[in-house]
């Protein structure tokens, strides 16, 4: 279930454009305070709150469902191309209609693709109920009053610049910059094909057309009709995010600190776990973690059936955990520590036990 992008030979140079956006780094950061465990960054985040005043760390608890996984058009594109000012951007959300503004918040809780005008009220106001009382009521004021609340929000975003975002923006724009111009030009010299593998472990090659994006997000985009927006990160990691926006560029936000470990794919996670799945499984796994051991060994060891054991053998090597070995007339299997920690260190601790 992979995400495929098609079209690159047929996307004109002129159409890839990068930005460094201050708007959008900072819905990036925004990400990283409300989930911080996920990124490896709890001392950074427990820094940064513990330095806000109280009040803007109530205002950050308020308006976290709002930078998760599903974000508001304004915090996934950007008109602008270069360096755009935070001052810039904030004047251009504080002249937009609040009820735009507002739609685009509740977006994380009505389900449509990103940019869709489309909103269904009695979801929007179901899922906000979910996330309890407060978040309702904020949500219940953005659908029927929303100059207030809209006003609130772009406040909070103007205090988190003042208080404590634009002092990381003013040492890093530079740099968020240059990496952009430089893989903006990669792209136009080399071709996407080049450039675009070297942005993240998760994407890789397919032809000469089209990449694969290693995503739980099974899809196809073409880009030989539309434009490609690049926007370098400091706190994207570990994601890579791409943004549908109807009538703008694909927005791609990947991490500045380059391309990382290369990602398995959906299917190779899926057929381990459903190896190991099969009863008996982990069973043979243990038999062959400490040591290399025949199939017939481990029957006898452990009372198994000496076909089932070959069988269970044979279907995790084929996936990557056992590795096998022959050694004259006999095969010697092992498991294979790092593929097993790979998914998961619970898993690996028990196998070991």
């Amino acid at each position: 279930m992979p995400t495929v992008l098609a079209g690159l030979a047929r996307l004109d140079p002129e159409r890839i454009r990068h930005v460094a956006s201050p708007l959008i780094e900072l819905g990036c950061a925004l990400h990283v305070l409300a989930e911080p465990r996920h990124h490896g960054r709890t001392e950074w985040a427990d820094q940064v709150k513990t330095a806000m005043p109280a009040v803007l760390r109530t205002d950050l608890a308020t308006w976290a469902w709002t930078v998760r996984a599903v974000r508001a058009r304004f915090f996934a594109t950007s008109p602008a191309t270069g360096l755009p000012s935070f001052p810039d951007e904030l004047a251009v959300l504080r002249s937009r209609p609040p009820a735009d503004l507002a739609a685009e918040l509740v977006r994380p809780l009505r389900g449509q693709p990103l940019g869709s005008r489309s909103t269904d009220l009695v979801a929007v106001r179901r899922w906000a109920l979910s996330r309890g009382r407060p978040v309702a009521e904020l949500v219940e004021a953005l659908l029927t009053s929303p100059a207030e609340p809209v006003a609130q929000f772009l406040d909070f975003l103007e205090a988190c610049w003042r208080g404590w975002f634009g002092e990381i923006w003013e040492s890093s724009r530079d740099q968020l910059a240059a990496r952009g111009r430089q893989d903006r030009d990669l792209a136009v010299r080399g071709g996407l094909s080049v450039m675009l593998p070297g942005l993240d472990g998760s994407i890789e090659v397919r032809d000469a057309d089209s990449i694969v994006v290693q995503k739980v997000q099974n899809k196809r985009i073409d880009l030989a009709e539309r434009s490609l927006l690049l926007v370098p990160s400091n706190f994207i990691a570990p994601h890579l995010f791409l943004g549908e926006v109807p009538g703008e560029p694909l927005t791609v936000i990947y991490p500045v600190g380059g391309r990382g470990s290369a990602v398995p794919t959906a299917q190779v996670i899926r057929h381990r776990l459903e190896a190991l799945a099969v009863a008996d499984r982990l069973q043979v796994c243990r038999a062959v973690a400490s040591e290399p051991r025949t199939a017939g060994e481990i029957a006898a060891l452990w009372n198994l059936n000496a076909t089932q054991v070959t069988r269970h053998l044979r279907a995790l090597t084929r996936v990557g955990l056992v590795t096998a070995e022959r050694h004259g007339r006999f095969v010697a299997y092992r498991l294979d520590e790092q593929a097993v920690r790979n998914l998961g260190t619970d898993l690996l601790d028990l196998v070991m036990r």
